[in-house]
Parts: C-alpha cells; sequence; structure tokens
C-alpha cells in the first residue's frame, strides 16, 4: 500500500467494482422472488406491501438458514481465491462483496425494504460496511447505527455521491483486512475463514438492522423507548 501509485489504483479500482457489484446484485433479486419465500412458507402474500405488515416473526421464518447458506458460498470462494496469492485479491473482494450484497439485499426485501431504490442500495453497502468494521460495537447498539447511517444518506448533496463514499470505505477496508491472505502456506486456510467470519457478520448485522428499522417505522419512539427499558 506504500508503493506509489499503488493505493490510488486499488481505489479506483475497487470502488468501481464494488459499485457495479451493487448495482448488478440487487438488479436480480426479485420482489417475486421474495413474495414466493414467503409463499413456500405458509403465510399469506399477495403482494410486496403486504410484507411490511407481517409480524418479525413470519420474517425470521423465511430468512433463516440464509447465512448459514451463504458463509459455505464465500468460504468456498475465498479458499480457492487463495491459492492465486495476490492475483486472486481483487476477484475475491469482488465475488465477496456480490454474494454478500445478494443476502443483504434478500433480508431486506424480506424484512419489507424495496432494494431497488438507490437509498436502499447505499443502506446495503453500509451494511458490509459496519460488519467489515471491527470497532463497529463501539458505535453503540444498532439504533445508533441505523440512525447514524440513514443521516449519512440525508447529509449527502446526491445519493450517487453517498454511494461512491460508502463504497470507497467498504472496498478499503476490504483490501486491507484480505491483504494478510498473500501468505502462501496459509492462504487457502485464511481466504475461506475470513471470507465465512464476514458473511457471518453481514448476516447478523443486516438481521439486526433492518429488524430495528422495522420496529421503529411500526412502533413511536416513546413506545418502543418504553419496551426496552421495561
Amino acid at each position: 500500500m506504500q508503493i506509489p501509485g499503488v493505493g490510488w489504483t486499488l481505489d479506483n479500482l475497487v470502488v468501481g467494482l464494488v459499485q457495479c457489484a451493487n448495482e448488478i446484485t440487487q438488479d436480480t433479486i426479485s420482489h417475486t422472488a421474495a413474495i414466493e419465500s414467503f409463499r413456500s412458507k405458509g403465510h399469506q402474500v399477495q403482494t410486496f406491501s403486504d410484507i411490511a405488515q407481517l409480524d418479525l416473526e413470519a420474517v425470521d421464518h423465511v430468512i433463516s438458514g440464509l447465512d448459514l447458506r451463504y458463509q459455505s458460498l464465500t468460504a468456498a470462494h475465498g479458499a480457492a481465491a487463495g491459492l492465486a496469492g495476490v492475483a486472486g485479491l481483487i476477484p475475491d473482494i469482488v465475488a465477496l462483496v456480490t454474494l454478500n450484497l445478494r443476502v443483504t439485499g434478500q433480508i431486506a426485501l424480506c424484512c419489507g425494504y424495496d432494494i431497488s431504490s438507490p437509498e436502499e442500495r447505499n443502506y446495503a453497502l453500509d451494511v458490509l460496511s459496519v460488519a467489515a468494521h471491527e470497532g463497529g460495537k463501539e458505535e453503540g447498539h444498532t439504533g445508533a447505527l441505523v440512525r447514524k447511517h440513514t443521516r449519512s444518506v440525508m447529509e449527502q448533496a446526491t445519493v450517487g455521491v453517498a454511494l461512491r463514499g460508502t463504497a470507497r470505505v467498504l472496498g478499503m477496508r476490504l483490501v486491507k483486512l484480505k491483504l494478510a491472505q498473500v501468505i502462501p502456506l496459509a492462504a487457502v486456510v485464511a481466504g475461506g475463514g475470513f471470507n465465512a467470519y464476514y458473511t457471518a457478520r453481514v448476516c447478523e448485522t443486516a438481521r439486526h438492522l433492518y429488524r430495528e428499522r422495522r420496529l421503529h417505522n411500526k412502533y413511536a419512539d416513546s413506545v418502543l423507548n418504553s419496551i426496552l427499558k421495561k
């Protein structure tokens, strides 16, 4: 990272790829698939807006098992990319971001949030960025994270600027975390292990953040605060 030009190149390359991954991935997640996932579990859902009226128990019923499925996928890709050393770094990051954006998008849709909107796509990137930040616990509980990241979008001149800023933070965090995997003998184990660990953090963070947003949307802050105090 200290070699002249390397940081700039990685920054611009990763930012562009992360943004492309976000757009392409979220375009492939359909509302129809989310509706069908609820119907297959026995829940009466006719339109996408009906999802927002369901209890969180129904949401948990549908998204259960997603974390383990995606952990196995990202771990397998990370192990394969680890064999390539530095050459596999960027492809591994792109695949890792893509798969985690997909599971985050699925959780968002199952919680009733329209992932086709630019604001929600930026929020999905925020979820991945929070999960990549080891000091995230110091930020406070998930309610503080919700307000922080929602406010960051609103304060930007355009959503496009916010998207690029979030993509840069996420991309460079992952680059720095993944650079440790270029040690030849440890690359395969480190690649698969880190990917599975990161995906687990993403799934957990997504569940907490989207669930709390639903509670804030459904109940007034005063009511929610009184419940939490009890």
